[in-house]
Formats: structure tokens, C-alpha cells, sequence
């Protein structure tokens, strides 16, 4: 059975608790559809039909305007907000929502039904709209579109080509042809002025939240009409789509990963499925390979995201052919010792770390061998390029890492300089590269006995200095230069591979748990600390600002929580932000708010990680 998240009408009703819910489907190619509960966008990320290469997102469709004619009344069921209205108010008509994990509307119109229900199908870049009502009613559905960037939005009226077809409408675009067309509804073209084709005015709460752009036009090409009981829109790059087959195999593939996961984990409760469900969402296809996507709605590819959360998202759901993919598509674009953070950007002391993590769990449960070997070699060059420098890293005469200014996952800027620098030796950077030491030895005793022996002699001779530099009786200071208590120590508790003993780790869970810990997770400073920022609001200054400095991460959480208290915190979260989804942060002070992007693969990878062990 797929999970179910339903939403009353009490709360539907209730515009400004509403408006926060949000709920997004993928396509396993970094496109989606996605808005809130009410279908009223608050995020220029917003829309029905999202697609395009990783780093060129596009809203193309950005909703449909729906109005229903019953008993010779028209009533408009959309619902928007404007610079200064909200127009029209459908949400009042609207009785429930649920997610499944497909969304649903039910409206109740003067005591009749509409049902509307939205897919994706993997490996489409398309979306579908089913409707589904009383036969006394008549429905108008006008499609807008946007065709813009994710990033953008159309402040102005520009040209959209349309060719108009008997079922629907071609968009005749450089970077995109758009079909949107209907099996069973006439479609009308708008012979207005093109002037009067747009809708003026949107306005993006979210993104005035956030100091963003806020404010867009959208284009309406024409009307679907009809008076049939059930009208199917479909909106695609990829020519027609047998939409009965194509739901009917993506649910069972829904079914089919949930079921894999189950039978490796043995867990079956709800929460489970929705966090197997939300990781299926940031794995995605790229050029004949596997990657994943940090973060909907804004972010890409990111490499350090990538191998904290791969050994959750992959291994954890039995999802091995995807884990090996995502490895050798990285490894393919090492250089300087380094795989890239993000888009063509080496600017990461822990990503390559992570990497090696995450193949050494993967070895684990595959005891894929062959596999290793074809990579070793890549492997030790990377662990030669950190022990020789590389890109604002080296190893220091004590062995330890050092590595410069905003190049650890704390990496915000402000004015060009970094929130929180921790330049030179990072706590978890050092327990990085001693899990990396300790798995070339472990490999090299298979491969290549005669280099173990070096990577043993290397790894103690850190592990010797670590523990010198950096353990102060109490807890592991932050950096060989700052005893702050922060959460990246935990890192050092949770690899394979550890320097700390059963005594040190005792003490440092009981200075993170009287410091850090909430129930909704880990903070990233404690409260008391003078640069402690509750609440992650604002402009890109104030936010970045309180990123690493007080927010909640709940990817740490998958570092020393306890099953009972990730549970209790899963079960809350997936029914407050984004619905079925793991935020990327939490404030760090009341009112404990979920932010930032909806749903992030380390915030979800780690916590399913934690359950599998």
C-alpha cells in the first residue's frame, strides 16, 4: 500500500496555515510539479510542469485556471494571490486534500464533486491533470504558462509562440516544444489582444519572505470546455502519452520500491514509506547515468550532498545499480583530487571524504569487489592529491587536514566573507580522513597488499594528532583553534572507521545533548553562544547569517538520534512544510519553523540511513 497524507477542510479553510502546506511529485530527471494544498503558488519554484537539464530548469506550465458552470452559475475554483488580493478564493470550495503520493482536490460545488488528481511519470517530462466531476457540471480550464527559468520570473510581456492544434496548443520555443493538449475536451483559442492574454500580478509570498522577486505575468493561450464527467490535460515535452498505462506502471513502480525497502529493513510503518518515497524523488537520471538532486525546489547537483545522503537514499532502499552509478558518474569528473561540489566548482575539503564513505558502505552490502578494483586507482590518487595539497587543502606535518576558509559544509557567505571560516583543521574533516586511511588500507589488503601498510602508518599517526589537538576533556573542539561546541564533532562518532573511545564518546553526546539537541533535532550553535541566530528569516544576508549559527539540520539528527526520537520527529515533520518531505532546516528557536528547500536528500538520507542500522 502507498502512504496517504490527507488534509481537512478546517485546515484548507484556513488560508494562512494552508498556504505553508506544499506538495511536490518529480519525474526522476530533476523536473517536477509542485504547489501548496490549495493550489495558490507562493514560490516562483511553483508549478504544474517543471523540466530541462539539472542547471536550466523551467517553469513551463505554471497552473490551470478552472471555473465550473452548474445550474446556469459559474464558479471560479482557483485560487491565487495577487499584489493585493487574494483572487479568486476557490479554497473555500474546497473540501479535502490528500497526497497518495499524488495530490488530490476534492471541491464541493453547491453540493456536487470535482475531483482533480496530478501525475508524473518517471523518465517523462510530462505532467497530467485528471478531473473528474458530476455530469450536471460544466468545467473551463485555461492553461498559463510562464516559460522562464526557475531562477526568473516574467516581469514583463514577451513573445510566446503558439500553434494552435484541434485538441490543445503547441508552445514553439527555442529551448522547448510544449504539447499541452486533452483526450475528451474541446479546446478554444484566445483571440484576444495579446496584450490581454496575461495575467498581471502574481504575487509570490515565499519569495517576498525570502527578499526575492516576487511578482510575474502569465500567459493564457486559450480554453478547454467541457461537459463530460472526466477531462484529462496533459502538458509534455515528450509527444502524446498513454496516460491510463503510464499511471498505472509508475504507481506500481512506487509500490515496488517501498516493497524493497521493506524487505531489507523489515520496517513497515507509514513514515517509512513517505521517507523511501522522498528519496526515490532526488535520485534522478543524468546523460545515461545516476546522480542526485540536493534539494527542491533551487538546488542541483551538489558532491558533498551527494555521499552524505547516497548510503540513505541508495543502500538503505536496496537501490545498489543506482549507488554504483551515482559513484563512477562522480569519479568521471574528478580533478585536482577533487569531485566537484557543485557545477564545475572543487571548492570542498569534505566532499571527496564523503565519497569514500559512501563506497565503503557500498562494498558492504554488495561485496562488489570488480568494482573497486576498476576504481582503486582513482581512489589512491585522490588520497595522494590531499596528502600533497591540493585547491586550498593540505596535509600539515601533524598529518591533519588543513583546508581553507568556507571550504566545510558551514561554506555561507556574506560580503564575500565567510559566515563561519573554521580555516584550518575542521573536526570532521580529520574524521574524514582518517575513515578514508583506514579504508585504502582495507581495500589495499584485497587489491594491493604492499601500500596497507602505509595507509595504517598514515592513519595512526592522525589519529595520534587528533586526539592531541582536538579532544579538551570534555568534547572535540571545533577546530584545532576553536573549542565553540558545535554539532560537526558528531561526524567523528558515526563513520566506520573512529579515533574516539567509549569514555570520550559518552562525554561528547552528553555536552551535544545539554547544548544542541531539540526535539526537532540538532542545533548548529548553542543558544547561549553570542552569535546564536534563532530564525532563519529575511533577506540572503539575515538567513545566511543564521544558516550555521543556531539553525537545526535535521541530517544531524541522523548522527545521534535515537530510533524513538527520529521517529516521533519524522511522524511531525512530513505533516508541517513540505508534506511526505524532510526539510533541508528548522529554526533554531521558537516557533521551531520547517525552512528553507521542502525536501533535502542528507536531511532524509542520513535519518534513513539511521533506521537501517
Amino acid at each position: 500500500m502507498l502512504p496517504k497524507i490527507k488534509i481537512e477542510k478546517n485546515t484548507l479553510e484556513n488560508i494562512e496555515k494552508a498556504k505553508k502546506l506544499e506538495w511536490i511529485v518529480t519525474n526522476g530527471l530533476g523536473g517536477y510539479s509542485s504547489s501548496t494544498v490549495l493550489g495558490m503558488n507562493t514560490r516562483k519554484y511553483h508549478g504544474l510542469l517543471i523540466a530541462g537539464n539539472i542547471d536550466e530548469r523551467h517553469v513551463l506550465l505554471s497552473k490551470l485556471e478552472e471555473e465550473v458552470e452548474l445550474n446556469n452559475k459559474k464558479y471560479e475554483i482557483s485560487t491565487n494571490r495577487y499584489l493585493d488580493i487574494v483572487y479568486p478564493k476557490g479554497f473555500l470550495f474546497l473540501e479535502e486534500f490528500d497526497l497518495d503520493p499524488f495530490p488530490r482536490f476534492v471541491f464541493n460545488i453547491d453540493g456536487k464533486k470535482l475531483e482533480k488528481k496530478i501525475f508524473m511519470i518517471n523518465g517523462r517530462n510530462a505532467v497530467i491533470i485528471i478531473y473528474e466531476f458530476d455530469q450536471e457540471m460544466k468545467l473551463f480550464i485555461k492553461p498559463l504558462l510562464a516559460f522562464r527559468s526557475i531562477y526568473s520570473l516574467n516581469k514583463e510581456m514577451k513573445r510566446i509562440e503558439i500553434k494552435n492544434l484541434e485538441n490543445g496548443f503547441f508552445v514553439l520555443d527555442n529551448k522547448f516544444n510544449l504539447k499541452v493538449y486533452s483526450i475528451n475536451a474541446n479546446y478554444k483559442e484566445n483571440n484576444l489582444e495579446e496584450d490581454k492574454k496575461w495575467y498581471w500580478n502574481f504575487f509570490y509570498e515565499e519569495d517576498a519572505n525570502r527578499g526575492e522577486d516576487c511578482i510575474e505575468h502569465l500567459y493564457n493561450p486559450g480554453v478547454f470546455i467541457s461537459n463530460k464527467n472526466k477531462v484529462v490535460i496533459i502538458a509534455s515535452l515528450d509527444g502524446d502519452i498513454d496516460f491510463e498505462k503510464e499511471i498505472k506502471k509508475e504507481i506500481q513502480r512506487k509500490k515496488n520500491i517501498i516493497k524493497n525497502f521493506q524487505k531489507k529493513t523489515k520496517i513497515k510503518d507509514e513514515w517509512a514509506k513517505w521517507l523511501v518515497l522522498s528519496a526515490d524523488n532526488h535520485i534522478i537520471s543524468v546523460n545515461d547515468s545516476k546522480s542526485i538532486i540536493a534539494g527542491y525546489h533551487w538546488f542541483g547537483e551538489w558532491g558533498r550532498d551527494t555521499f552524505i545522503s547516497l548510503p540513505g537514499l541508495c543502500l538503505a532502499t536496496a537501490r545498489y545499480e543506482d549507488a554504483r552509478e551515482i559513484i563512477k558518474y562522480y569519479l568521471s569528473k574528478v580533478k585536482y583530487g577533487l569531485i566537484p561540489n557543485t557545477k564545475d566548482n572543487y571548492n570542498s575539503v569534505d566532499a571527496s571524504l564523503w565519497l569514500f564513505d559512501a563506497i565503503y558502505k557500498y562494498y558492504l552490502e554488495t561485496e562488489d569487489l570488480e568494482f573497486i578494483m576498476q576504481i582503486y586507482d582513482k581512489l589512491k590518487s585522490i588520497i595522494a592529491f590531499y596528502m600533497n595539497g591540493t585547491k586550498g587543502i593540505s596535509m600539515d606535518k601533524d598529518f591533519l587536514i588543513y583546508s581553507s576558509a568556507g571550504m566545510t559544509w558551514m561554506d555561507a557567505f556574506v560580503d564575500g566573507n565567510p559566515v563561519t571560516p573554521r580555516e584550518g583543521k575542521a573536526v570532521e574533516i580529520q574524521a574524514l580522513w582518517y575513515n578514508a586511511l583506514k579504508i585504502m588500507e582495507f581495500f589495499a589488503r584485497k587489491i594491493d597488499s604492499k601500500s596497507s601498510y602505509s595507509y595504517a602508518i598514515f592513519a595512526e599517526n592522525v589519529k595520534e594528532n587528533f586526539l592531541k589537538t582536538f579532544w579538551n576533556g570534555n568534547y572535540l573542539k571545533d577546530t584545532d583553534k576553536d573549542d565553540t561546541i558545535r554539532p560537526n564533532q558528531l561526524v567523528a562518532l558515526n563513520l566506520p572507521f573512529v579515533m574516539v573511545e567509549k569514555e570520550m564518546k559518552d562525554s561528547i553526546l552528553k555536552v551535544v545533548r545539554e547544548n544542541l539537541i531539540t526535539e526537532f533535532g540538532v542545533r548548529t550553535l548553542p543558544k547561549n553562544h553570542k552569535n546564536f541566530c534563532g530564525n532563519y528569516s529575511g533577506g540572503l544576508k539575515e538567513r545566511d547569517l543564521a544558516y550555521h549559527n543556531g539553525t537545526i539540520w535535521p541530517w544531524l539528527f541522523g548522527l545521534i538520534g535515537n530510533k524513538e526520537e527520529i521517529k516521533k520527529f519524522v511522524e511531525m515533520e512530513i505533516n508541517r512544510y513540505g508534506l511526505g518531505c524532510i526539510s533541508e532546516l528548522i529554526d533554531g528557536d521558537n516557533p521551531f519553523e520547517s525552512k528553507g528547500c521542502i525536501s533535502q536528500a542528507w536531511s532524509v538520507g542520513k535519518i534513513l540511513e539511521k533506521m537501517n542500522s
